[in-house]
């Protein structure tokens, strides 16, 4: 198991509206730029509960392509969002916008490739109703990321991810690991925005759970993501099992004067 040096959370923006082991079975083509070789952690140590600051390596199963349609709520707004995932050959594009009305207020956007650690992010970027886009590139080759609206650069840690593209990677982990959907087990990842904020995300699975939904009641299993500081994200997801593991129900919430932002789903096109 690799030692991971967990990023110190800067500036956390506000919630979305979410031994040498043998080579690692990812079912996608790798990403076509270069990027760092991984020293993996064996499949074992994977399967065991991680500390929050010690990211295993993890097999991943991606999901077919997929449209998910969502209401959306924040505090007393109500509104309807759409996740929409794209992978293509060696390559993935992931929207994620939500509405109020029919207008338009955050459109988020993660696109790149995979490899050995599962979605492997190139560019990130991030719009609100009222505020400019910003961006996070993933520059594999130099090994950082760097920030459309910060000087800041960060190092690029292995199976990073944006603060979409989490989202896709947990299901495609949770669906490759049976042995992580028991009450206890972690998800542990690197998630980095667009605003040069970043942080380490441990997911525990707290267990099944139904959710009620548009779709009717669905069997989920249910991970629970506590904040490390007063102001950052706490985040749920309550995984679909029919549905290739995708959040049924995503809450998040940054400190405790948010009202938070939930997903829940309403329709599901495609064959995830």
């Amino acid at each position: 198991m690799r030692r991971v040096v967990a990023v110190k959370a800067l500036r956390p923006e506000a919630p979305m509206l979410l031994a040498i082991a043998p080579k690692p079975r990812v079912e996608v083509a790798p990403v076509p730029v270069s990027v760092p070789t991984p020293v993996l952690a064996s499949e074992a140590a994977a399967s065991q509960p991680a500390g929050d600051d010690v990211i295993p390596h993890y097999r991943t199963k991606m999901p077919g392509s997929a449209t998910l349609r969502y209401a959306v709520s924040r505090g007393m707004l109500h509104g309807s969002g759409e996740l929409q995932w794209r992978p293509q050959g060696d390559q993935y594009e992931l929207k994620l916008e939500s509405k109020l009305g029919g207008m338009t207020l955050l459109t988020q956007v993660s696109r790149g490739g995979f490899d050995a650690e599962g979605i492997a992010p190139v560019r990130f970027t991030d719009w609100r109703v009222r505020r400019s886009t910003v961006a996070a590139n993933f520059q594999r080759e130099a090994g950082k990321v760097s920030f459309s609206g910060s000087s800041l650069e960060l190092p690029l840690e292995p199976g990073v991810q944006d603060r979409v593209s989490w989202m896709v990677q947990l299901a495609a982990i949770v669906a490759a690991q049976p042995n992580l959907r028991t009450p206890g087990a972690k998800v542990v990842m690197h998630v980095v925005g667009a605003n040069a904020d970043a942080s380490v995300w441990a997911f525990k699975c707290v267990g099944n759970e139904t959710v009620e939904t548009d779709m009717g009641s669905i069997d989920a299993v249910k991970y629970v993501r506590e904040p490390r500081g007063p102001n950052d994200t706490m985040a749920q997801a309550w995984l679909d099992s029919k549905h290739h593991f995708l959040p049924a129900r995503a809450t998040l919430r940054s400190g405790p004067n948010d009202e938070g932002f939930e997903l829940k789903l309403q329709d599901v096109i495609g064959n995830p």
